[in-house]
């Protein structure tokens, strides 16, 4: 793996105008010196996020998310900071090729996994690979699509384990990635295996499927690892979030097959959840995805299932949400080999709304010849239709209803006002900022006030004895680092240095979105010190305190004593030694 340096991350971001690229995802006015827009990481309702072309940074004063032109894109698209350099990168000609690291520490799981999904797939072409292929071709997966999904072969007579081992790779550290197992043998044996890559593309896990055995386990995946968790990885991402330029919608499905076969006629927009429910992790890339959702989920009760719970979660979420529902229990899969493109592409354009699939769903169970069941499906439809906000849907809705059981529609619009008035207003909430002691709230203002002037990291350096805060204390030390490495402190820059520290870089986000003016006076910094310094002080004092009252000799007890005395008078003097 590569390292790219400090100096060639710091020359994009100075060809990128962050204002360009926020504006891309954000729609921004310009008030003053800077422009505000609303903010894309929180449930926003009014402008809350200021973009200031001067420093090169966000900041949002709600949710306290901040960053600069790489943060931005990287939170946005849901990728890793270095891939976020990477695409901003390539639009100012700096290209940046193969796995590379900002921090020069050499990650093997990219590399395993890459050398991997080469090896399954040059297997999958051999002599020994035949029956795989005449498989897939029966399954109407011709050689194009086996190349464009990476789709390989794990074969007993030709041990990726071995492979892997002559390019310096141990037994421990292949079995720490999932690839082999206690007994120095391949996890996966036999199996067609697909490739599942991260958000960014990057190949981070396997699913193995049987096509010549029987085998209680149809698939096999990857152990869950660091980099390979389900619940935050969606299928395809990587190539589906490439046609949105020409669909305005993501079409979500279960299975890896379904986004396949799906590709095999011409539909591409298509991500899976590789079977799992779908996750908060999921949600929040999916918003960031697009506007407009499909859900087509297996058409068995199983798939249903999953269809209300995605919905329940994701209804909140300020995507429209369409539905389709295949007949005869069938996937997406099958349902394209039986029934052919043609219809399934029908069933794609007439996804129903959210609204008309949660009236249909209430339908269920529901004996509508029955008066008790008809009022019962009424008064529950006009419940669902309070929570709608278009004003015609709800009319359209309403008079369907009046119309399909002859029922007054002054009627069903009076019992719709008076539950939509007694709703209570669902307000946004933002999460609290954090309270902080005396000590906490110094130590924080001193590191703003040194991101902004070259004396105060000289003062902090000289005077300042222990940041009580772990976080604080790393923080303070790559300021100084960083300082006499390049002689100033560009705050846009400095957050792309400490990109890769992600516990330092949350610390510094929160503290350049403190709402504190720029200007200081000499004497409030050294008041900062001296707080922070009081703060070793106290610390002291407790531990003494402690040894004096394990302390039996009379002696030692008197002079434990004479420390604390010193330092308790040191406190309360004021002393800023």
């Amino acid at each position: 793996m590569a390292y790219i340096s400090n100096e060639v991350i710091n020359e994009i971001r100075n060809k990128t105008d962050i204002v360009d690229v926020v504006s891309r995802y954000v729609s921004l006015t310009k008030r003053g010196k800077n422009y505000i827009g609303v903010c894309p990481f929180h449930d926003d309702h009014s402008p809350s996020m200021s973009v200031s072309p001067e420093k090169q940074i966000f900041t949002c004063f709600s949710c306290g998310a901040t960053g600069n032109v790489f943060t931005f894109v990287s939170d946005f698209e849901k990728i890793p900071f270095i891939d976020a350099v990477r695409l901003l990168g390539e639009k100012v000609g700096i290209n940046i090729s193969g796995n590379v690291s900002i921090n020069g520490v050499k990650d093997d799981y990219y590399d395993i996994y890459d050398l991997a999904s080469k090896f399954y797939q040059n297997s999958i072409f051999t002599s020994l690979g035949k029956n795989a292929i005449n498989y897939l071709n029966d399954r109407k997966i011709d050689k194009e699509t086996i190349k464009k999904f990476g789709i390989g072969l794990s074969i007993q007579k030709i041990s990726l384990t071995e492979y892997l081992k002559s390019k310096n790779y141990t037994s421990l550290k292949l079995n720490e990635v999932g690839l082999t197992n206690e007994n120095d043998n391949d996890i996966f044996i036999n199996r067609i295996m697909f490739p599942i890559s991260d958000l960014s593309g990057r190949v981070v896990a396997f699913s193995g499927r049987i096509y010549n055995t029987k085998d209680n386990s149809k698939y096999i995946n990857t152990k869950e690892t660091d980099k390979f968790k389900k619940g935050k990885i969606l299928y395809n991402y990587h190539i589906a979030k490439e046609y949105l330029k020409k669909n305005d919608s993501i079409i979500l499905m279960e299975g890896q097959m379904d986004v396949i076969r799906a590709s095999t006629v011409g539909i591409n927009n298509c991500i899976a959840t590789m079977g799992t429910a779908l996750t908060k992790e999921h949600k929040n890339i999916l918003k960031n995805m697009t506007r407009d959702i499909i859900l087509c989920f297996d058409g068995d009760a199983a798939g249903e299932k999953a269809t209300n719970a995605a919905i329940e979660l994701l209804e909140d979420s300020s995507l429209n949400i369409r539905v389709v529902r295949l007949p005869n229990n069938m996937d997406p899969d099958e349902y394209i080999l039986k029934e052919g493109a043609n219809s399934f592409k029908e069933h794609i354009k007439n996804a129903i709304s959210l609204v008309d699939y949660k009236m249909e769903v209430l339908k269920k169970n529901k004996n509508l010849t029955d008066i008790k069941d008809i009022s019962s499906y009424i008064n529950s439809a006009i419940k669902e239709l309070v929570f709608v906000n278009d004003d015609i849907t709800v009319e359209l809705n309403l008079k369907k209803l009046s119309d399909n059981f002859n029922v007054d529609y002054t009627t069903l619009k009076n019992k719709y006002d008076n539950l939509k008035n007694n709703k209570k207003e669902v307000k946004e909430v933002i999460k609290p900022k954090k309270v902080y002691d005396k000590y906490g709230k110094a130590e924080r203002s001193l590191i703003y006030y040194m991101l902004k002037s070259n004396s105060v990291i000289n003062m902090v350096e000289r005077k300042v004895g222990y940041f009580p805060d772990k976080n604080i204390r790393e923080l303070s030390n790559e300021i100084i680092y960083y300082f006499h490495k390049y002689g100033i402190i560009n705050v846009a820059d400095f957050i792309s240095y400490i990109a890769d520290r992600e516990e330092i870089l949350n610390t510094l986000k929160e503290i350049v979105a403190m709402d504190k003016s720029d200007d200081f006076q000499i004497e409030e910094i050294e008041d900062y010190i001296f707080v922070v310094n009081e703060y070793h002080k106290e610390a002291k004092i407790v531990k003494l305190k402690d040894e004096l009252k394990k302390e039996k000799d009379p002696m030692k007890q008197a002079k434990i004593s004479l420390e604390i005395m010193e330092l308790r008078k040191g406190v309360k003097n004021g002393t800023r030694n």
